[in-house]
């Protein structure tokens, strides 16, 4: 896995996904990849090995855990495949 991508259900969630993982994580705001379908256009990509701090993080926040979804995306271009993680 090259990176792990956070999608969200609505603008709003991907917010307070922000709110709730600034000064704990370095993260980065994206667009949602084409190869993933999401309701919202936003996500967060973090480091592969800050996925399970992130979704610890996130469980205590006000957002449910149907409103965002983890990958793990690897590869880039034609060869990109995104995996759910945490199914």
């Amino acid at each position: 896995m090259d990176y792990c991508l956070i999608t969200f259900s609505s603008s709003s969630g991907a917010i307070q996904a922000q709110r709730a993982l600034k000064g704990h994580l370095p993260f980065q705001t994206m667009p949602v990849l084409r190869e993933i379908s999401a309701s919202c256009g936003i996500a967060v990509r973090l480091a592969p090995d800050a996925a399970d701090e992130a979704r610890s993080l996130l469980s205590h926040s006000e957002l449910r855990a149907d409103e965002y979804a983890f990958y793990g995306i690897s590869g880039h271009g034609p060869t990109l495949t995104a995996q759910p993680l945490f199914g």
